[in-house]
């Protein structure tokens, strides 16, 4: 595990740039005393207190930045109240935010918590899904092509949660500057934009959203899961495919060499499972751009999520809470 925590180490050295879907996390903190006496079935809950977290691809790029990466964000917020937080939140976080406005609502996603569990989930800028217009979308390849022309990045990381940004036309402008640059791609998509991703270094699906790609039923054998990896890889032309599979680990699969491995999960106590996708796509992206190989990678990010996934609410791992992680598993 040395080698591990000697790369956590090198990540102040990388630079990360993340592009994709630009989400606010509100949460309404309260306690449920008794049930609702206008709806008897749902429970009445007493609010006690707010915050708000970054969401979304702003959430991958706080990951990043709490690991001390040097982290440009590029996304589409609104002009409202909600895209101001969104913009103060990026300063606090310290993150290099270029951002483009327009005169749709800002996305955002409010959980109603209790007693650590969420009740329920309302979503906000639905309406907002056609906002990414042709123009707005040169304009921030515009800025995205001095963006690189100017500084020079690991990776990049697209953050897809289906909102407009990465279509087709655009995601695959972003690939090939990406390869003109010799830049790896890694993606976290949602399975109905698969096809949006085709030339990317790598994919990192959940087990669900693989599923539904392959079209083969998921089951943790690795048989399967090799079938699994085939079909994905076969779908974009990546040079690797991770599917993280909940309390099952994580999936690793090397197209090129034909080599698999699957990573036990790393968390003690499951609190929230609320971003730790995006932990998992900040941190293998990292391992890798330090000189792991695929399997190292994968088991760091692992470790990462790991971290997150015993916390409530969106949340970010630390190198110290990292490396505790994994100085807890070697001891076991």
């Amino acid at each position: 595990m040395g080698n591990l925590k000697d790369t956590l180490r090198e990540f102040k050295n990388k630079k990360i740039l993340v592009i994709g879907d630009i989400i606010l996390d509100r949460f309404t903190w309260g306690a449920v005393e008794r049930v609702n006496p206008e709806q008897p079935a749902s429970p009445l809950v007493k609010v006690k207190s707010e915050s708000y977290k970054l969401g979304g691809a702003a959430n991958v790029a706080e990951n990043l930045s709490s690991l001390g990466v040097s982290c440009c964000l590029f996304g589409v917020i609104g002009k409202g109240i909600y895209g101001n937080m969104i913009k103060e939140l990026c300063i606090d976080k310290k993150i290099k935010f270029k951002y483009f406005c327009n005169d749709k609502p800002s996305f955002v996603k409010q959980r109603i918590m209790a007693h650590r569990q969420q009740i329920t989930r309302l979503d906000f800028g639905e309406e907002g899904l056609e906002k990414i217009t042709p123009e707005l979308q040169e304009q921030i390849m515009r800025i995205l092509r001095n963006e690189l022309a100017e500084n020079c990045y690991d990776f990049i990381i697209l953050s897809d949660y289906d909102k407009g940004l990465l279509n087709n036309e655009f995601s695959q402008q972003v690939i090939n500057l990406a390869k003109s640059k010799n830049i790896p791609v890694h993606v976290d998509l949602k399975p109905k934009n698969v096809i949006f991703f085709k030339g990317c270094t790598i994919i990192s699906p959940n087990k669900m959203e693989a599923q539904e790609i392959a079209g083969i039923e998921y089951s943790n054998g690795k048989d399967v899961l090799v079938k699994m990896g085939e079909s994905l890889s076969e779908k974009v032309n990546s040079r690797y495919v991770t599917i993280t599979l909940g309390k099952d680990g994580v999936f690793a699969y090397d197209v090129q060499n034909k080599d698999c491995l699957i990573v036990e999960t790393k968390a003690r106590e499951v609190a929230d499972v609320s971003g730790a996708g995006d932990t998992f796509a900040a941190t293998l992206p990292l391992g890798l751009s330090c000189g792991l190989g695929l399997f190292d990678a994968v088991r760091l990010a692992n470790y990462a999520s790991g971290v997150v996934v015993e916390k409530v609410g969106t949340a970010v791992s630390t190198i110290e809470e990292i490396e505790r992680k994994i100085d807890q598993d070697s001891n076991i």
